[in-house]
């Protein structure tokens, strides 16, 4: 155990403060004050949100299809009923999509015996998606999980169609392009525990979209566990018999050449500021049913719309300073395929909060609503906001036995409920950054708005037939589109007013953030320290350093609220300077800590490695058209080696001015923050295979 060093004392008590004044803070959140909560609670409703959500879950909005397009006008015409302006539905290119329309799709056993086994018009996931029309009668042969070639050698399955456990698009790959099968029928599943658990579930899974020159065009029929269990017994008896198996497929489906997609756009206008819009995402496309996924999404920013024009038509609030955005896109795609034909629109972007999953039942499947927040490279303000606003609701819709002892109503202090929704409380926590939804696309490091999303997990029934009505809960609905309500006000009216409550709010939150890193810091010194300490005593100082930069940061990202040259302009750089008073004390902490584990006053500096050394020599900068970006690194980033956060957040702190291997140290950092459970590790090899690869593929440039 190392003695505290005189710095240590008052951070220690800093800390312990903020930390200790949490709870209490959160029971009413600065952002959400008594008479907001009160008008929000009265208005923001569940069961809208939930009837909202019933009408959309017959669409089948596949990306790029016209079922997308008739839900985004469905959604337009309650958008219109809402009192939002500015709506329009927009058909957008769909680079790397396919324009795919299923209109009917039925696989019949017929022999040894006749029954139905799959139909589109029953079970819409029933048909993997990018399935091309077909009609074909053929014998039907198992072949489990083989999915290889090497692993099909011995199968004849030329003109049949394959019965698998594995995936359709690895089935279509081996067995139907190289082994000349007619088509497939698949069980799998998106869900490792659905053959006990859930066994009736038929997945969502799709296809490939392309078809490579001279091979068959592809079709899957997806069944559950429970029916490949029903076959299994049909072969098995058959062949006992000697008899084959047959199985008769139709499909008419039709892919358009000329790939689209689409996305609804509509607005509340605000009063005086046009330039600083507060977007608002959930999207549009999946299956039907798709009740939480994302049905909730839509539904619930609908009503947060149509509730905040309730609120301003009834005289009840001013009309917003800012423009709210509401978008309802084709998941990533529509926002990149915006950003690549309108470069200039995130300067007039302010903030964004996206809607992914937002209605779960919490006691089915065990399901906990997430708050995820911005990534390191886009530190902000809007992290802290949002999670007072949650952290509220969480202590307001839990029960507490000493509360109840204190005479506080229980089960509840302040209840959000719906009137036909749960009595459940609100289980929902921040977690560090993840991708998964649109609000990454908003914090890639070449766009920079600040963007948080609500999405829960896990989920047993995303992606199948099980993600339906029945697993909806109409009082998460209004729980989390109150949060978005409130904080979305708050951001659309703040002004250099609000700067010293935000300016108090994130640099407290901030420092108890900075005590919980400088535990990690130590917890990693301990354990590296008996294999390298110089290098675990840098990485550990690193951490601490990079945690200080990321409080700064959003510290500074609150002058965008303040009036130039005004009294609270200098505020945020007040208490950056009292963040580099904390982070001093916390690097003697560390220092002391060290002392006490290894005997040494001072460690020895960490030895650069060669890699280390030629990382330090290169500086990459983005090219300048967002077109030309995006096109060549597309949306998504999967590196070998890298988490896909990391490896976005690798390309999200180039800025012209970091070398390789400042990236590596920040976004080592980030994932050591978090934990290796979470992000995994950084090494600083694959950092710097990953910039020389954008550098050849034309992505970054070097300086």
């Amino acid at each position: 155990m190392f003695k505290p060093t005189r710095l240590w004392i008052p951070v220690l008590i800093a800390v312990c403060a903020a930390a200790a004044a949490a709870p209490l803070a959160a029971q009413d959140s600065p952002f959400l004050p008594g008479p907001m909560f009160r008008l929000l609670v009265d208005e923001v409703s569940g069961d809208r949100a939930f009837n909202v959500d019933r009408l959309l879950s017959p669409y089948h909005r596949i990306m790029g299809s016209q079922a997308f397009l008739d839900a985004a006008g469905f959604l337009a015409g309650l958008a219109e009923k809402s009192g939002l302006s500015n709506i329009s539905v927009v058909k957008q290119k769909f680079e790397g999509g396919l324009s795919w329309n299923p209109r009917a799709a039925v696989l019949r056993l017929i022999e040894p015996e006749e029954e139905k086994l799959a139909d589109f018009a029953d079970v819409t996931v029933s048909l993997a998606v990018f399935s091309r029309s077909a009609h074909a009668a053929a014998e039907l042969v198992d072949i489990g999980d083989r999915t290889s070639l090497a692993a099909l050698k011995d199968l004849d399955v030329a003109g049949k169609i394959v019965l698998t456990t594995a995936s359709p698009a690895a089935a279509v790959r081996y067995a139907v392009w190289e082994k000349g099968a007619l088509g497939v029928v698949s069980c799998a599943s998106v869900h490792a525990d659905t053959r006990f658990d859930n066994p009736d579930q038929v997945a969502y899974i799709k296809v490939p979209a392309g078809v490579p020159s001279g091979k068959a065009a592809p079709w899957a029929f997806m069944i559950s566990p429970r029916r490949y269990g029903h076959l299994q017994d049909v072969l098995k008896r058959a062949r006992a018999a000697g008899k084959a198996v047959k199985v008769r497929a139709d499909i008419e489906a039709e892919v358009r050449d000329t790939a689209e997609q689409g996305y609804l756009w509509a607005e509340i206008e605000g009063a005086s500021i046009h330039d600083q819009d507060i977007v608002l995402t959930a999207h549009l496309d999946e299956e039907s049913t798709s009740a939480n996924d994302n049905g909730s999404g839509c539904a619930s920013q609908l009503e947060v719309g149509r509730a905040i024009n309730a609120l301003i038509a009834a005289g009840k609030i001013s009309r917003p300073k800012r423009d709210i955005v509401f978008w309802w896109p084709n998941e990533h795609a529509s926002e990149y395929q915006y950003l690549r034909e309108h470069p200039g629109a995130p300067r007039s972007w302010l903030a964004s909060l996206n809607q992914d999953m937002v209605g779960a039942r919490q006691s089915l499947g065990s399901r906990v609503q997430h708050l995820v927040l911005t990534p390191s490279a886009v530190p902000s303000y809007l992290n802290d906001v949002v999670e007072s606003i949650v952290a509220s609701l969480i202590l307001g819709n839990t029960g507490f036995l000493a509360a109840e002892e204190a005479g506080t109503p229980q089960p509840f202090s302040k209840p959000v409920l719906a009137f036909l929704g749960s009595r459940e409380r609100y289980d929902a926590m921040a977690v560090p950054h993840s991708g998964g939804s649109d609000h990454e696309v908003f914090c890639e490091g070449i766009v920079g708005v600040p963007a948080v999303g609500l999405i829960n997990n896990p989920d047993a029934y995303i992606h199948s037939s099980d993600d339906d009505l029945w697993n909806i809960d109409r009082t998460q609905l209004k729980r989390n589109a109150l949060v978005v309500a409130a904080a979305t006000l708050f951001l659309a009216d703040a002004g250099d007013g609000d700067v010293p409550l935000l300016v108090q709010e994130v640099y407290a939150r901030g420092v108890a953030r900075l005590g919980r890193d400088l535990a990690t810091a130590l917890a990693h010194l301990r354990a590296g320290v008996a294999a390298d300490r110089a290098r675990a005593y840098a990485e550990a100082l690193n951490l601490l350093d990079q945690s200080a930069a990321r409080e700064k940061g959003a510290l500074h990202s609150i002058r965008v609220f303040a009036a130039p040259g005004g009294k609270n302009a200098a505020l945020p750089a007040e208490r950056m300077r009292a963040v580099d008073r904390v982070a001093a004390g916390l690097r003697q902490d560390l220092l002391a800590a060290y002392t006490a584990l290894t005997g040494e006053a001072k460690p020895a500096a960490a030895a650069p490695t060669p890699i280390e050394r030629a990382m330090a020599a290169k500086v990459p900068a983005n090219i300048e058209s967002l077109d030309e970006y995006f096109g060549k690194r597309g949306g998504g980033v999967d590196f070998p080696g890298l988490h896909p956060t990391m490896a976005k957040e690798v390309y999200a702190f180039v800025d012209g001015r970091r070398t390789y291997l400042d990236i590596f140290r920040a976004v080592q950092a980030e994932a050591l923050t978090a934990g290796g459970f979470y992000y995994g590790r950084v090494e600083p090899e694959k950092v710097a295979a990953l910039l020389d690869q954008a550098v050849t593929r034309g992505v970054l440039k070097l300086r």
